[in-house]
């Protein structure tokens, strides 16, 4: 058994949504864990693949799939490209990018409504190099276009993935090689958004409310009873997301305009949606 292909990021670019839509495709088998996260913590990876591979229950001629944005954190993680390269050296990726300074602001927003940071964004984008590394798609990615070769890394724009979500699951299902017709009747409803979604603070009642027992009790208890509880539980729901400055954001887009020249070389088109507003 391997992996046939992996969905390696970008964080915060409609990657959950894409692998929900993938996994309801019947030549697809995805991991149980959405994002598993095992080749980039993973030195002694092939000691565990057992117990990796016993995330998937195919059936006969389907493909095997995951969605681990971790993949793609260079340089917090050097070498994960290596380790899925002699994993499955024939490994599709998929690689999603969207507006670098729009990934940030979203990637602010999820640590804020998850408390990871409650610094204001003027300070904490620029404390953490996390948030500008993550947008700099070019430097992520290169390490598997060099090692993988480009016709087995399929580079999607988020942008154009949201104004038409079936015309870029089609280019998946090429890129795949199965079907592209049961992508027509797919849902198309956003998942995994930090803003205007509760969160709950506790990893074990977060998975609790994806089990089986939990759907049930939905069916027995009244919303009366039900939301009460759930509100003294969640974390505080942001409604919006946080200001960023203009200051800001033309900071952020001069660390990050180089990469999307890189961006633009490797795509071979000009992203003019991704300037329009930094660049006269």
């Amino acid at each position: 058994m391997r992996v046939d292909f992996m969905m390696i990021g970008a964080q915060k670019c409609g990657t959950t949504s894409m692998a929900a839509q993938l996994a309801a495709h019947p030549q697809i088998c995805f991991c149980r864990d959405k994002e598993p996260g095992y080749f980039h913590k993973t030195e002694a990876w092939r000691e565990g693949l057992d117990a990796y591979h016993a995330l998937y229950t195919p059936r006969p001629g389907q493909l095997l799939g995951e969605a681990s944005t971790f993949y793609t954190f260079y340089p917090e993680f050097l070498d994960t490209h290596k380790r899925l390269y002699d994993y499955n050296p024939a490994l599709k990726l998929i690689y999603v990018m969207r507006h670098p300074v729009e990934r940030v602001i979203s990637h602010y927003t999820h640590n804020r409504v998850r408390e990871i940071d409650a610094r204001p964004p003027e300070v904490a984008v620029f404390a953490d190099p996390a948030y500008v590394n993550r947008s700099r798609y070019g430097v992520q990615i290169r390490p598997y276009l060099e090692l993988f070769g480009p016709e087995n890394v399929l580079l999607l724009i988020f942008e154009q993935y949201t104004a038409d979500q079936i015309t870029t699951l089609h280019r998946i299902a090429g890129f795949l090689g199965i079907d592209p017709a049961p992508f027509d009747e797919t849902d198309t409803t956003p998942q995994h958004q930090s803003v205007g979604q509760p969160y709950l603070r506790s990893e074990a009642l977060r998975n609790f409310t994806h089990s089986g027992v939990f759907q049930k009790m939905r069916g027995v208890v009244p919303a009366s009873i039900r939301q009460p509880i759930r509100h003294r539980l969640l974390s505080n729901t942001i409604e919006e997301k946080p200001h960023f400055s203009a200051e800001t954001k033309a900071a952020l887009w001069r660390l990050l305009e180089d990469d999307v020249r890189t961006v633009e070389e490797l795509l071979g088109e000009r992203l003019d949606g991704w300037r329009r507003d930094y660049t006269h």
